[in-house]
């Protein structure tokens, strides 16, 4: 793994630890009766807060290089239905649940609910440029698979919860959605078909927050 990317992990790696210290420290605060427990509490969270948003700012300050922007466009173009279906045939295999809310938000509005800035915002809009390939494969797998649509959008809600559940969000969340996506492929063809049905399920139902 490239320096840049190894660093990139390790950063959202160390997030993941911190926040799951801090919710340790959280219920401990909860707990505790003594007021020096508390106070020792207290600092302790606000240690990992602080760390933690050191962690997010140089995560930020990485971005995405403009070698990868450079590939990743360019490969966007060349994303044909082999490769969607390669990075949707690992996403379809859960059951739905009856429950499931797929109501619809501007993707704008839900860019800024879900605190996606910079390059993940950058890397998302990529995915407009194949948002007409990937609807036209949706339907054409209904002929195939009559629940494909829902089964794709249960697939990423799940890995979303999954992936808020321990802690990540904002640009470390979408990130790790993508690398989800692509299955953890490095070949640029299937990150930008894993990017392009990323947008389109940002687009078309809520894998984010509202």
């Amino acid at each position: 793994m490239e320096p840049h990317h190894q660093r990139k992990h390790d950063l959202e790696e160390n997030i993941k630890e911190e926040y799951k210290l801090l919710k340790q420290l959280e219920e401990g605060l909860r707990l505790a009766s003594e007021p020096q427990q508390k106070t020792k509490f207290n600092k302790d969270i606000e240690e990992v807060k602080s760390r933690v948003d050191n962690y997010y700012v140089e995560l930020n300050s990485l971005g995405q290089s403009q070698q990868d922007k450079y590939f990743l466009v360019s490969a966007m173009t060349n994303i044909t239905f082999k490769e969607l279906d390669v990075v949707t045939q690992g996403i379809i295999c859960m059951s739905i649940p009856s429950d499931t809310n797929f109501s619809v938000t501007p993707p704008l509005q839900k860019m800024f609910n879900n605190q996606l800035t910079g390059a993940a915002q950058s890397r998302l809009m990529t995915g407009v440029i194949q948002a007409k390939m990937v609807s036209n494969f949706v339907d054409n797998m209904v002929n195939l698979i009559p629940d494909f649509p829902e089964r794709l959008k249960v697939g990423f809600v799940t890995e979303y919860q999954r992936l808020q559940g321990i802690g990540l969000e904002g640009n470390a969340l979408f990130n790790a959605l993508h690398e989800f996506s692509c299955h953890h492929s490095s070949d640029y063809d299937l990150k930008a078909a894993g990017l392009a049905v990323l947008y389109y399920l940002f687009e078309k139902c809520e894998v984010f927050e509202r």
